[in-house]
């Protein structure tokens, strides 16, 4: 059944919503082809059985979008974003830091610190004795030394470094954080020994979730990672608030979704009388396409890495090739990983490009990928990349279908 008003773009979102579901279709039938080795390690197990739960949710994302439900698909990618960028770091994240709290020096004596640990790692380093890759000042947070590790190693004896985001998540209790136990029914009253090692928890698991879980937090893993750099961190920056509208009390986020945004019925209805515009339509279909995508490449790249004490199949072909084949087929859509796509091209062609820098790249389309900036304004992007256009300098831009 159709669900856009214009042929065009409705074929397209069909072909979208077909990709999307060829992808669940393959990940499904991944676990039976999968032939484990010889030796067990948990740690794959319960990376697949993180990432079992997110396609749940993109199942979730997907049926809203076939109901219609535009701004709530949205709402909930937002969600499968940000557990893609743990899973990225659980799967990839071999760096991370311990931090030391500095913050009751002053400015003068933090940096005398900061310099005493810098020469303290070099004396090591030179003596074959260090126990960390680089030492520095962290920029999240004032008068913090941050002290990069490589990875954690597994007990199997194959030297595996294991991120530590995948222990800090699997212990993490957001209710040990919040909760204060004064707060809430007891039982009977406790100690004050034990009031005082839950705070000490309760301490521990704010800063783990400040330092290692929270957003911000896990965009600075990301980079020290090398997943990320920072053309990517900006895109996901800009993703991540775009969906984050949908969550989050925004004024007319869902009505500039809509047909005729502009006009208001008065009285009451679920929602708007303007149904969701065809692009809106697009736009929440793409946005799952891709992170459905992001999450089978991580998945299947861990696996093809692994040992094969683990694996002696990993089975990953078909799964791989759909998720790549969405990627490139839909990369008219500039997410994290993809090149600007020709529209971004074309536009910064035009207005920051010389007639010279056009003419030696053999027109817009040789344009450097370094040089195009994302274009933070998503869905009115979108909207301008599926018309056609012209430009005295750059000639024609041609929509992607």
């Amino acid at each position: 059944m159709s669900i856009g008003s214009d042929a065009r773009i409705d074929a397209e979102i069909q072909r979208v919503l077909g990709a999307i579901e060829q992808m669940l279709h393959e990940y499904e039938a991944w676990g039976e082809r999968i032939k484990w080795g010889d030796v067990h390690f948990a740690f794959y197990s319960d990376l697949l059985d993180f990432c079992n739960f997110r396609m749940e949710t993109a199942q979730d994302c997907l049926a809203l979008i076939k109901a219609g439900r535009i701004s709530g698909a949205l709402g909930l990618n937002r969600s499968l974003l940000e557990n893609y960028l743990l899973f990225a770091l659980m799967c990839r994240g071999n760096k991370y830091y311990m931090l030391a709290d500095c913050s009751s020096l002053t400015e003068s004596e933090f940096k005398a610190k900061l310099k005493e640990e810098k020469e303290a790692l070099k004396s090591a380093q030179e003596a074959g004795t260090a126990t960390y890759l680089e030492v520095k000042k962290f920029p999240r947070a004032a008068r913090h030394i941050m002290y990069v590790c490589e990875g954690l190693k597994d007990d199997s004896g194959e030297s595996i470094l294991v991120p530590v985001h995948y222990f800090e998540f699997r212990n993490f209790r957001p209710e040990v954080m919040r909760f204060r136990h004064d707060d809430y029914f007891e039982y009977y009253e406790l100690e004050p020994d034990t009031k005082k090692i839950l705070r000490q928890h309760q301490d521990r698991a704010a800063r783990v979730y400040r330092f290692y879980l929270s957003y911000d937090s896990l965009i600075q893993c990301l980079e020290l990672n090398g997943i990320l750099d920072k053309a990517a961190s900006l895109r996901v920056d800009a993703h991540y608030t775009f969906l984050g509208q949908f969550l989050h009390p925004t004024h007319d986020a869902a009505r500039n979704l809509r047909a005729n945004s502009n006009v208001h019925h008065g009285g009451t209805t679920v929602g708007a009388r303007q149904p969701y515009s065809d692009e809106a339509i697009l736009l929440s279909s793409l946005y799952l396409a891709h992170t459905v995508a992001s999450f089978m490449r991580e998945a299947t790249n861990l696996l093809d890495a692994a040992s094969d004490n683990y694996f002696s199949d990993t089975a990953t072909g078909p799964l791989a090739i759909a998720a790549d084949r969405t990627m490139r087929q839909f990369a008219y859509f500039w997410f994290i990983d993809n090149d600007p796509p020709p529209y971004n091209r074309w536009l910064h062609s035009i207005h920051h490009a010389s007639d010279e820098e056009i003419t030696a790249w053999g027109g817009y389309m040789g344009c450097p990928k370094e040089s195009v900036s994302f274009d933070s304004s998503i869905f009115t992007s979108l909207k301008d990349a599926l018309q056609g256009w012209n430009n005295a300098r750059c000639g024609p831009y041609n929509p992607p279908f």
